[in-house]
């Protein structure tokens, strides 16, 4: 529940300076997301339908996710680095997940990984992304037909993806933030209990869950552009309670205070008062967890207000430090 985001200088094994968001204890290195100097980003979601069947590698050779993507941004640079950087890999590779990968020359795909093989789903691909993008939940295309879980929440984000697009909109961080990440609407139900005025509701298949901790999202270059203009937008802890902040690797060596490690503690502030105002909006009854939707709405109209001033201080900083 406690994360941070670091920056890690080039220098020696590591190729590429690079952002990325860290667990605040234990301090290994571990990434769960980020964006290095190349305009190579990566993220990814634990798959639970991807492992073989009969798969018996122990619980101690697994979860080797975060040292791969700590890896991919020191040393990669494109999605072709990322899949050099899979085929070295010795078998078990202690991972069962959905790998989403971008880079400064027009690259973007998924990797669907278990502990022996890797599927690629290549965006540029019509056949595989006729509508231009991909999506991933808790579970792999490739994986174990009706396992896994998200299916729910995957059709959450088609619904409020599709109908944007639809309208004409355009998808950028902060659509992404409050239209995805924060998102209450539930395609089950087919209901949105936030907009409809809900005051409180079970906690249940919205992609914001009770156990999401943090936000990660990176908006990328156009090929043939600098890859120093691409971005990295970070919310530490729950994303209704959270504040979404944009940062530049350039300057990375001058990381926003709240959202990096102090120097008594290896957790940040920021993530700290999420978590504070995440205790005023979840509640129990019979043992079921419920939202406190009007505490939401309070708490998201302070919230936007502040990421206002963040971001339009930020534009001003990125012209600043943006290459031409």
């Amino acid at each position: 529940m406690h994360n941070r985001v670091d920056y890690i200088a080039a220098g020696g094994d590591i190729k590429y300076s690079f952002l990325c968001l860290k667990n605040s204890n234990p301090d290994t290195d571990e990434a769960w997301s980020g964006l290095n100097s190349e305009g190579f980003s990566i993220m990814n979601s634990v798959s639970y339908n991807i492992r073989r069947e009969g798969d018996d590698t122990p619980d101690s050779q697994m979860d080797q996710e975060g040292f791969i993507m700590y890896r991919a941004l020191a040393t990669c640079a494109t999605i072709e680095d990322f899949e050099k950087l899979l085929d070295g890999l010795n078998a078990p590779f202690g991972i069962e997940a959905n790998f989403g990968v971008i880079d400064a020359r027009g690259g973007a795909a998924y990797y669907e990984v278990n502990n022996f093989e890797w599927v690629k789903y290549d965006v540029n691909d019509p056949e595989t992304a006729p509508d231009g993008y991909l999506i991933r939940s808790n579970y792999s295309f490739s994986g174990r037909e009706g396992k896994g879980q998200g299916y729910v929440r995957y059709n959450n984000a088609q619904k409020n993806i599709s109908e944007l697009l639809a309208s004409g909109g355009k998808i950028d961080e902060r659509w992404v933030m409050d239209c995805l990440s924060r998102s209450y609407y539930q395609s089950y139900y087919k209901m949105n209990p936030y907009k409809e005025g809900r005051s409180f509701f079970k906690d249940k298949d919205f992609i914001p869950r009770k156990s999401t901790c943090a936000v990660t999202i990176v908006k990328g270059v156009e090929k043939g552009e600098n890859p120093a203009n691409a971005y990295m937008c970070t919310a530490l802890g729950y994303p209704p309670a959270s504040v979404l902040v944009p940062m530049m690797v350039a300057d990375g060596k001058v990381v926003n205070s709240d959202m990096t490690s102090s120097v008594k503690s290896r957790r940040s502030a920021a993530c700290d008062r999420a978590l504070k105002r995440k205790e005023r909006i979840f509640f129990k009854n019979n043992d079921i967890n419920y939202v406190d939707l009007e505490e939401v709405r309070r708490l998201q109209s302070q919230i936007k207000t502040e990421e206002d001033s963040i971001f339009t201080d930020f534009k001003i900083r990125y012209e600043e430090v943006k290459v031409r």
